[in-house]
């Protein structure tokens, strides 16, 4: 007989692991996804070498795309995704991704790609974004004198978009 209290123990252990441990890997359209067991082992999945095709084929949830079946899976199983971009893609994101997708971008250079919904940006949005962020804005949004001094002594970059949309769905 399985002794219940153990085996509480070893699933809970396996979890604790699991949050721990980050999985790297670098989409190439030609190669197969990696394994579902990935998702098993891995709270963390970082995506190298994403590409605008993957990041649209992704928006429009082609699932007979092999790696965005992948993505989806392992949204399913609460894995946090990075995708890693070139940061000439970021115009390529569309803005539904930055701010409602469960998937973080970063730049090559490890800056987190981060849209805000407000209509006026404040020194405490900026404030809760890491440095060296990129904040992806459009013009109908304005930061306060505050916002832009902590955009400053945060070292981020502001990339001003001229509508909702990225370049792809116009």
């Amino acid at each position: 007989m399985i002794n219940l209290d153990s085996l509480v123990e070893k699933v809970m252990a396996q979890l604790t692991k699991r949050q721990q441990q980050q999985y790297d890997c670098t989409y190439q359209a030609t190669a197969s996804a990696p394994s579902n067991q990935v998702f098993l082992d891995h709270a963390t999945v970082v995506i190298t070498n994403v590409s605008i095709e993957l990041m649209t084929a992704l928006y429009r949830l082609e699932t007979h795309n092999e790696w965005v079946a992948w993505i989806l899976q392992g949204i399913d199983y609460q894995v946090t995704f990075q995708f890693a971009i070139n940061e000439l893609a970021v115009n390529f994101i569309p803005r539904k991704m930055l701010l409602d997708w469960p998937v973080l971008f970063i730049t090559n250079h490890h800056q987190l790609v981060r849209g805000l919904r407000h209509r006026t940006i404040t020194r405490s949005d900026l404030a809760a974004l890491p440095d060296k962020s990129l904040v992806v804005t459009t013009t109908r949004q304005h930061l306060t004198a505050e916002a832009v001094d902590t955009l400053a002594a945060k070292d981020m970059k502001l990339q001003m978009r001229t509508d909702e949309d990225c370049i792809w769905q116009k």
